[in-house]
């Protein structure tokens, strides 16, 4: 079995939560977090190549939001910051 291509990590309020997944929007889907409004900074690496991204907190907020269309779209949005 293939291992997965990319791999997401989020830093909020000093602590780490990582997560795997075959594309950009699968493994930032797959982070799992109790929803929190503070500024994070998103990791997302692909082999040797990896991103990082300042997510302001009203974006933290919406990615790990109780309701699933918001979750939706900020998980579509931030995906599309990352183009590796």
């Amino acid at each position: 079995m293939k291992a997965p291509a990319y791999s997401a990590t989020i830093k909020v309020y000093g602590k780490t939560f990582r997560a795997t997944g075959k594309s950009v929007y699968e493994a930032l889907e797959n982070l799992k977090h109790a929803p929190i409004k503070a500024m994070s900074v998103v990791t997302v690496k692909k082999g040797k190549l990896s991103k990082d991204r300042v997510l302001p907190p009203v974006a933290t907020y919406r990615l790990f939001s109780p309701s699933r269309l918001m979750r939706e779209v900020a998980l579509k949005n931030t995906s599309l910051l990352f183009d590796l």
